[in-house]
């Protein structure tokens, strides 16, 4: 007669070390980069135009911008960044959830410098293309359009920059082209509102300036269409 033995096998707990642990354990989520922002030049020669970068926020977060025309309230990418183009040059914060991050600010510079290479400008002119008292739909985006002149004589390329209503930051620059042929320049310049949410009505005038040359527009306000 066989006689078969049983055994009894008893669970034991695995003890694993700490370093041994962690690697048995799931992998946890790379913590989120720390929320900032910045104002970025665009322009020729690190001048306006201006982008406002967001960075590092949780995805599809809700967030207010605070700057120079005001609080907007917006929501970042799904990958917790947000490229604001086209804002004003001046210091810019972020608020989110309670915490408020502030936007670094390049340095102001005024493209140009006063420099006009071997052309000789005579004249810098800016005309109202918009009527004053133009009715727009106060509640949707709307814009004011002027058209820049620049008379000269010579060949070379010529610096511009427009600035905003009363400010002195540049908004938006570039260079007009002279040649043979070629007695003046003229240069498009549209200013874009957002939705007015209490019915105020959009005003604005812009200023060319060129070199030590300047030219102002007339004063454009839009009138709200009654709803």
């Amino acid at each position: 007669m066989i006689r078969h033995r049983h055994l009894t096998l008893l669970a034991v707990p695995l003890l694993l070390s700490p370093a041994a642990a962690a690697l048995a354990s799931p992998a946890s989520a790379a913590p989120l980069p720390a929320a900032a922002c910045e104002l970025v030049a665009t322009g020729e020669g690190g001048s306006g135009p201006y982008t406002l970068v967001l960075e590092g926020f949780e995805p599809n977060q809700s967030v207010t911008i605070n700057g120079p025309q005001g609080s907007r309230h917006t929501r970042v990418g799904d990958e917790g960044t947000l490229d604001k183009q086209g804002v004003r040059y001046g210091q810019y914060s972020v608020n989110a959830k309670g915490k408020r991050t502030t936007c670094l600010t390049p340095p102001r510079e005024k493209p140009g410098g006063g420099k006009q290479g071997k052309v000789q400008v005579t004249k810098v002119e800016v005309f109202t293309l918009t009527k004053p008292g133009t009715v727009v739909d106060c509640s949707k985006p709307s814009r004011a359009e002027f058209d820049g002149k620049i008379t000269g004589s010579g060949n070379g390329k010529v610096p511009y920059y427009w600035t905003f209503a009363s400010s002195s930051d540049p908004y938006g620059s570039g260079t007009a082209t002279f040649g043979p042929g070629v007695a003046s320049v003229s240069l498009l310049k549209v200013i874009d509102f957002p939705p007015s949410a209490n019915g105020v009505s959009p005003s604005v005038f812009v200023t060319l300036h060129v070199g030590d040359m300047s030219a102002r527009s007339d004063q454009v306000t839009l009138t709200c269409a009654k709803p």
